[in-house]
């Protein structure tokens, strides 16, 4: 009986840990008029200083796709409506080379040993095994992380300055490209005029 609810339950904590917050849209506006949308800055709070430019970037480069009529700098009155944000994560895979020790004969050494000083600490990332490093006299194994990029986003109507949609989103990649891709895209995905488009 236990079991019963137990599972559940914890199927329900772990789906609900997975779950991302809706996009917050403002109900009457009407999305279908926006023709052209300028990108504005995308502020950064992480290590990488110029991550913020290419969230930037990446937004252009997928509105364009869309079929926008996309601007950057320059004044905001030009544009229908204005996205611009903060990115909340930006962390590039990794690649780590973990020395294990020799086997001594009596069994020690068949486990790995992983030093404290040779790993750093990967948190929120999937860590995967890439097998030996080839050339190595030693045995030895490589250990990659997935990147992550999180992003805030806002639309604001240029000639109200209205916010008329919000959305955030944090996306795990093989490598910092497909992170940023698809976090871009799942945010855009939440934009009624999108969804009309091709």
């Amino acid at each position: 009986m236990i079991n019963k609810i137990f599972l559940p339950a914890v199927f329900f904590l772990i789906m609900s840990a997975c779950a991302s917050p809706q996009a917050v849209i403002k109900p009457d506006y009407d999305f279908a008029s926006i023709r052209s949308v300028r990108v504005g800055r995308f502020t950064s709070n992480t290590d990488y200083s110029n991550s913020g430019s290419v969230v930037q970037n990446a937004f252009i480069r997928q509105l364009l796709a869309k079929g926008y009529n996309v601007k950057a700098g320059g004044r905001e009155a030009e544009s229908d409506v204005i996205i611009r944000g903060s990115v909340t994560t930006y962390t590039p895979d990794k690649k780590y080379l973990i020395r294990l020790p020799e086997d001594d004969g009596f069994g020690r050494g068949a486990y790995p040993v992983i030093y404290t000083s040779d790993i750093t600490e990967i948190s929120g990332s999937t860590m995967y095994d890439l097998g030996p490093a080839l050339g190595l006299n030693e045995p030895n194994k490589i250990m990659a992380s997935n990147a992550t990029v999180g992003i805030y986003a806002h639309m604001e109507d240029s000639q109200t300055g209205e916010i008329v949609w919000s959305d955030s989103y944090t996306y795990e990649g093989l490598d910092l490209a497909s992170a940023l891709d698809g976090a871009v895209k799942r945010i855009l995905r939440s934009l009624p005029s999108l969804n009309n488009r091709r």
